[in-house]
């Protein structure tokens, strides 16, 4: 009965640290008495090291739950420590740039970013669960609390893998804290070349989604075409398309099965043969926008030369740049000038752990959006990551 009970209780444990935030931080080590500071400022080059370091986080945007002057005090108490302020000067107050770190925005909020918890100042709530989204700035706080609140423990030194890093996961993509593995510690910087890096433009998608399904939908101008011509005059929209299609090809979890190419000649409008490609009998009244006539061949009439040789011609692009992917074509006439002369892409996708099965509108949403995130993170949310030697 104790062993069970014994068991019981470790398990209860188990789920409670899997559930508890990691971190924990106590934000209150983040102060420095006024007779520390004085003694940081007891010599004109310890006030001169103080300085340096204190615009050092200014301008990398490397911040703090306290204000960065006191963050500057305990980061420059440290270096003196044992009257070592020989080793600093303009270019050298400790701190190595060692990379970039490029975010992914969170697929529901783009002012968000993708992370595994959610991030706090002291603590990270959820840190099993790599779906989630934090502010993009409390992301840095936590991590250069973690470290600072390191340095205002050691004193002249401070032990190896404290505080934490922060790395992206190449599967998914959620940027991630893991405890700091190596001598050390990591400051974080949100800014790169300006200061306003967390604003940003939420981005859209040009494409035509349903509530629930497996396709998506564009539709292309006709003015692609010049009239009476299968040659394109104007490729911005189609390559527009292309560019996303190709960034859901990239992502691993998404696979495209099928591209339909509706393409439509307008039927009010003679083609080269003087035929207007409807069947023998029939007017265009019998087929007006929306409920096109359908040729089998490009043979039946200029017009459906022009349909099927402009889907052709739209199917060709496609597969130079996507590679092998079933591409129908369906060629359409019907009335209506300029707006019967379009094409439209019908693009089946699915994701692979769910092949086959119907998406949401938001799952089909996020699968469009989530590859552009990736592109634009560069000018987006970035993080620079500086090493933080330990001279103690």
């Amino acid at each position: 009965m104790a062993t069970i009970k014994l068991f019981e209780s470790w398990l209860q444990s188990q789920v409670l640290n899997e559930l508890a935030p990691i971190g924990n931080l106590d934000l209150s080590k983040l102060t420095i008495s006024q007779a520390k500071k004085n003694e940081v400022l007891a010599t004109e080059e310890r006030n001169m090291i103080f300085e340096r370091i204190k615009t050092f986080l200014k301008k990398n945007g490397i911040s703090f739950s306290c204000d960065t002057e006191t963050a500057a005090y305990i980061l420059a108490k440290h270096l003196i420590w044992a009257y070592r302020e020989e080793k600093f000067n303009e270019t050298n107050i400790g701190f190595t740039q060692s990379e970039t770190l490029k975010l992914m925005d969170y697929p529901d909020d783009p002012n968000l970013v993708l992370t595994t918890g959610i991030f706090n100042e002291d603590r990270i709530d959820e840190p099993a669960d790599n779906s989630l989204g934090s502010d993009y700035a409390t992301i840095s706080k936590f991590l250069n609390n973690a470290s600072l609140i390191a340095i205002a423990e050691g004193g002249a030194t401070y032990p190896n893998g404290r505080g934490y890093r922060l790395m992206i996961d190449p599967t998914t993509n959620s940027a991630k804290a893991i405890p700091n593995p190596d001598p050390g510690l990591r400051f974080y910087g949100t800014t790169t070349t300006n200061p306003a890096m967390s604003k940003q433009e939420v981005k859209t998608t040009t494409w035509e989604i349903p509530q629930e399904g497996k396709t998506i939908t564009k539709k292309l101008p006709g003015t692609m075409f010049a009239t009476g011509s299968i040659e394109l005059s104007d490729s911005k929209e189609l390559d527009a398309a292309i560019a996303e299609l190709k960034a859901l090809l990239a992502d691993k979890q998404t696979k495209i099965t099928k591209i339909q190419i509706q393409s439509s000649a307008s039927g009010d409008r003679t083609a080269a043969d003087g035929k207007t490609g409807y069947p023998t009998g029939t007017t265009g009244a019998t087929y007006p926008l929306g409920k096109p006539y359908k040729p089998k061949t490009p043979t039946e009439s200029g017009n459906a030369q022009l349909a099927f040789g402009r889907g052709q011609t739209i199917k060709s692009k496609l597969s130079s740049a996507l590679g092998a992917i079933n591409m129908p074509i369906e060629a359409q006439i019907q009335q209506g000038g300029d707006a019967a002369q379009f094409a439209k892409l019908i693009v089946t996708i699915e994701m692979v752990t769910k092949a086959g099965v119907s998406l949401t509108n938001s799952e089909l949403n996020n699968l469009l959006l989530k590859p552009k995130s990736v592109e634009n993170l560069a000018s987006t949310k970035v993080l620079k990551v500086f090493a933080f030697q330990n001279y103690g």
